[in-house]
């Protein structure tokens, strides 16, 4: 008996060992689970950014309330704009002193260069992210009280004079923003001196965390010119092409985000490449901003173009019909209000994931 106990004990193979996965086994559970993986990420990704898409969308129709406020309670203070708030240079602020041309921010000490996408929560929540403060809000004193003094809480040094603070168009709490220096990314060494200046400065970040550039039209804007690379103190704009008389849009408004002909804007993605609006596009003509060239189709002006005009240059062009007519004139989309654009999940301005309050092409 005792034997046969050893025996057993000795020679026979526990359950446990003999229900044991073998290696080709787990080897294949490992390959089904990865193959499972690889088909569900991009789902998931997809299914992301889809929302984030979403959310962004209805950040946007946020922004563009906002602005109607804006416009409600300032807009006789901003009447080349339409009662919107400036973009960078664009509208100068006449009694601000500042030189509109390079795009001074009157509000920040040493007036430092500040685009759109920084205007626009500067105007709609404050430098300080707690109201904006009115020209017309700034008791009248000897001297004058520069305007980077406005925001400080004792302006006047008597410990007593409060500036009254206009309402909030957004809620810094619902709002997403970040400060310059924590986007993601980084700029091109061009821009980086003048972002530098401006570290804390909020900007309005959509929900991938990156800028929503803004650029308000020029409402005195000549039918004959849709955009200009820069704004010039003395509005004199000649020349070929589209250069004929003050533009609606400045591709200047965002430029330190976008870049330009000789310098990249911001890499969001840190994986190199351009915006496809980096070049402006000022002098493209009706008959060169259907050609599918990049040099332009990938630019500024092609991304503005009114869909409509753009649609029957298209429907011109094909045999059969009248042709282009290089003297056509352009017209921008929101020729009298503004552009809001966000760069989307591959955070490149001007491609077609780009969620913005800009109609698509039809043929995208």
């Amino acid at each position: 008996m005792i034997g046969r106990d050893f025996q057993h004990s000795a020679f026979n193979i526990p359950h446990s060992r003999r229900s044991a996965f073998s290696l080709v086994e787990l080897l294949t559970v490992i390959f089904i689970i990865g193959l499972l993986i690889a088909i569900l990420v991009p789902s998931l990704n997809s299914a992301r950014n889809a929302a984030k898409r979403i959310t962004t969308a209805k950040e946007i129709d946020s922004i563009k309330v906002g602005l109607e406020m804006f416009k409600n309670e300032n807009g006789p203070d901003f009447p080349q704009s339409n009662g919107y708030p400036p973009s960078f240079s664009h509208p100068p602020l006449g009694s601000y002193a500042f030189d509109s041309s390079v795009g001074q921010f009157p509000f920040l000490k040493d007036n430092p260069v500040v685009y759109g996408a920084q205007w626009l929560p500067a105007m709609l929540m404050g430098v300080d992210r707690q109201g904006y403060i009115k020209r017309s809000s700034v008791p009248r004193k000897t001297p004058p009280l520069d305007p980077p003094q406005w925001y400080k809480p004792d302006p006047f040094g008597d410990g007593k004079t409060v500036i009254e603070r206009a309402n909030l168009y957004l809620t810094p709490e619902t709002t997403p923003t970040r400060r310059t220096k924590d986007l993601p990314g980084r700029p091109s060494q061009a821009f980086t001196a003048v972002f530098e200046k401006v570290p804390d400065l909020p900007v309005l970040v959509d929900a991938f965390d990156q800028p929503i550039l803004y650029y308000v039209s020029n409402t005195s804007g000549k039918p004959t010119n849709m955009v200009e690379k820069i704004h010039n103190k003395d509005n004199s704009y000649s020349g070929a092409g589209q250069a004929n008389g003050p533009p609606f849009y400045f591709h200047q408004d965002n430029v330190g985000f976008t870049g330009d002909e000789t310098n990249d804007g911001w890499d969001f993605s840190n994986t190199g490449g351009k915006h496809a609006i980096k070049l402006d596009g000022a002098l493209v003509t009706a008959d060169k901003i259907i050609d599918p060239d990049p040099q332009y189709r990938d630019t500024f002006a092609r991304y503005i173009v009114d869909r409509k005009i753009y649609s029957k240059l298209l429907t011109d062009a094909e045999p059969g019909h009248a042709g282009v007519d290089a003297a056509t004139p352009l017209r921008p989309v929101n020729a009298d209000t503004y552009l809001l654009i966000s760069s989307g999940v591959d955070g490149k301005y001007g491609t077609t994931d780009d969620v913005s309050n800009i109609p698509p092409f039809a043929d995208q």
